[in-house]
């Protein structure tokens, strides 16, 4: 059976918990294996713990800052303008193949800048 508790990381866990009030209140959920396997692939894949992840999922939804497929496309052509301004602000050309470069990069990495985005949102929502 595959370990699902990630190697602790001292450092990381410190720098996480920097600033931020004492956590006191303990909510479980019962899943089926299946179920718990899925939300530990997404965990990893986001370099999180299980716990930390299911915590930022639940107050995500619980806030309505669901970053959405029409949301993370947004955040893609927002990348790609700016981009394409930077390079012409600097005299630069775009060749053919820059350009697929560029749109390769985007691919990878719309879906976290967008939940950057909203995190930037959501902090902002909370110092009002």
């Amino acid at each position: 059976m595959e370990n699902v508790y990630p190697a602790i990381d001292f450092e990381e866990q410190l720098r996480r918990s920097g600033g931020r009030s004492s956590r006191h209140s303990i909510e479980s959920v019962r899943l089926t294996r299946s179920e718990q396997a899925e939300l530990t692939r997404m965990a990893k894949a986001d370099r999180k713990a299980l716990s930390e992840w299911c915590r930022d999922a639940l107050l995500l939804a619980a806030r309505g800052e669901e970053v959405t497929p029409l949301f993370t496309e947004i955040i893609a052509i927002r990348q790609l303008s700016t981009q394409w301004l930077r390079r012409i602000a600097c005299g630069e050309e775009m060749t053919p193949e820059a350009f697929q470069k560029e749109l390769q990069g985007i691919r990878s990495s719309k879906h976290k800048a967008a939940a950057e985005v909203m995190q930037q949102y959501a902090a902002t929502e909370t110092e009002r």
